[in-house]
């Protein structure tokens, strides 16, 4: 059997593997784990950060800290003995691989391969290479994408694939696709067997390295003809690499697509194909037992989620409330704030960049607190990276007037947002918040988790939402498609859309109430994983059989 090759920098399967940072890791393992349920012939390949992306704590400052405990591969994985060879960088580099089986709901496995290059034999250069997600300078960002890419392939090769295809996830991965393109001899073979999606709106976003040192660390791989290919500016642009290297590209969603179609050369085709969330990882459960008893074959047939309304309105709100109270319970063990089962919450979390803007809620303080006194509270979570001063920053601006607003706002911030913490909150809050700069949110995934369990979107037009908004029926679009960024044109518009429609709505028409409720968890089947992957192989993966 061909196995398609779903290679990606991250990969977020389980909170006890530190393996994931934010939407990017968090979607590819939603995407293998909708594969393994659809019985596709998967394998993906990553790699394994002893340290992972950091364990978060607030201190006395209200600063964000991070700590990096060690997780061992052999205390969450399984070692499969297989241990390749490569020259890289003048050394010989043993990159050993471990595996974690995702098994899908009718018994098909997706093996996920972890790479790791802390191997006995390894100089001291490589060795500490893998150990941090996104951790140290450049030239040991390329040295992961080259375990990643080019120890990828040779490891997948080890283990007795043969003429796999690929997908590329972000173009830290491209390096797979160069080392594919060895054997299979043109470009041509090589775009027949290569998919390349793209996340990244900015150009900032894409990693760029000087060509001399690709030529150093991986010339033996990369011949100069292979490293033209993706030159820009002098650079090798890993994006324009793996786009080079594919005979079809994607966006995230529609918008992600039209952004992105303008950072690739003239000529470059970028087609949308909007992400999707694994349903059963992250409906709650009291959710799950009210659609397994009102709705039974969802699991395998999501649309029939477009039937909630049928369900008791009773039993309906039954388990919503379950589910904000088990949020609300561990909100009040972590912060003291005394929120409220009774009280709008709204709900926020994401990675801490600054284009997200985590704190646009807070632009006008008298008139948030003059319409939300009594009858809003908020949830935040988000991390930041250690090197990101900016999203540092937004952390310590949400603690600090967390306690600021003490009296007059409940406004808690939870600290170490992970997979537990974000499958929580999507399901705990009543209303889900988003409000990036358009058009720079690539999709948001979190907002189809909250769909899924009930909770409406109050949101930019931006990613996702642009295509599952129905303004006043399933949730709410803060402003209209505005492009530009105006910080308070758009907190007018989230402040308006609180005073005119969420909050009368939530205190005063409960059927309205539940109705809303309801028409979120219809929107859900759209945008679930099992209609992404079934997507992708349709379009993609059986084209270059």
């Amino acid at each position: 059997m061909k196995h398609t090759a779903y290679v990606t920098a991250e990969i977020g399967l389980t909170t006890a593997i530190p393996t994931y940072s934010g939407g990017l890791g968090v979607l590819a393992g939603d995407h293998v784990k909708a594969a393994a349920d659809a019985g596709l012939p998967l394998v993906a390949v990553t790699l394994f950060y002893k340290l992972g992306y950091g364990k978060q704590s607030i201190d006395a400052q209200d600063q964000q800290h991070l700590d990096f405990p060690r997780c061992e591969p052999g205390d969450v994985l399984e070692s499969t003995g297989v241990t390749v060879t490569l020259p890289l960088e003048g050394e010989n580099v043993r990159i050993r691989a471990w595996r974690y089986s995702v098994k899908g709901r009718h018994g098909h496995v997706v093996p996920v391969y972890f790479l790791d290059s802390d191997v006995e034999g390894n100089s001291p250069v490589w060795r500490p290479v893998s150990n941090l997600l996104y951790g140290g300078d450049n030239l040991n960002r390329l040295r992961q994408e080259a375990i990643l890419g080019i120890g990828g392939y040779e490891v997948l090769k080890a283990l007795g694939y043969k003429d796999l295809s690929a997908h590329l996830n972000e173009g830290h991965t491209a390096f797979f696709a160069a080392a594919l393109l060895r054997d299979a001899g043109t470009v041509k073979a090589c775009k027949q067997r290569v998919h390349f999606t793209t996340h990244t709106p900015v150009p900032a976003g894409y990693d760029r390295f000087e060509p001399a040192e690709v030529r150093r660390v991986v010339g033996h791989w990369l011949p100069d003809e292979v490293i033209t290919m993706g030159l820009q500016d002098g650079h090798l642009n890993m994006a324009w690499l793996a786009a080079a290297l594919a005979g079809s590209i994607n966006g995230v969603s529609r918008i992600n697509a039209q952004v992105a179609q303008t950072l690739f050369p003239k000529g470059t085709k970028v087609e949308p194909l909007t992400n999707g969330v694994h349903l059963h990882t992250w409906v709650a459960p009291e959710m799950a037992a009210l659609y397994d008893h009102f709705v039974p074959l969802w699991r395998d047939h999501p649309e029939h989620l477009t039937a909630v309304q049928h369900v008791p309105g009773g039993d309906f709100d039954v388990a919503r409330r379950r589910a904000k109270r088990e949020l609300l319970e561990y909100a009040n063990g972590a912060t003291q704030l005394g929120f409220d089962l009774d009280v709008l919450t709204l709900g926020f979390a994401r990675r801490a960049a600054p284009y997200k803007r985590a704190t646009l809620m807070f632009r006008d303080l008298p008139r948030l607190i003059a319409l939300g006194k009594g009858k809003l509270q908020i949830l935040f979570a988000g991390k930041a990276h250690q090197n990101d001063g900016e999203g540092r920053q937004l952390v310590h601006e949400l603690v600090r007037l967390s306690h600021e607003l003490r009296g007059e706002l409940r406004v808690g911030f939870l600290e170490n947002y992970n997979m537990w913490l974000g499958k929580k909150l999507t399901a705990g809050v009543d209303v889900w918040l988003n409000n990036p700069v358009r058009p720079l949110e690539a999709c948001g995934t979190s907002g189809m988790k909250a769909v899924l369990n009930g909770v409406p979107n109050l949101s930019i037009l931006d990613g996702w939402w642009a295509e599952g908004c129905r303004d006043g029926v399933n949730g709410w679009a803060v402003g209209q498609d505005w492009d530009n960024r105006d910080d308070d044109r758009d907190a007018n518009a989230l402040y308006e859309s609180l005073e005119k429609h969420v909050l009368p709505l939530y205190y005063e028409d409960k059927d309205g109430w539940r109705n809303m409720q309801m028409q979120a968890v219809a929107t859900a089947p759209a945008f679930s994983a099992q209609r992404m992957v079934m997507e992708y192989s349709r379009k993609y993966y059986q084209r270059s059989k």
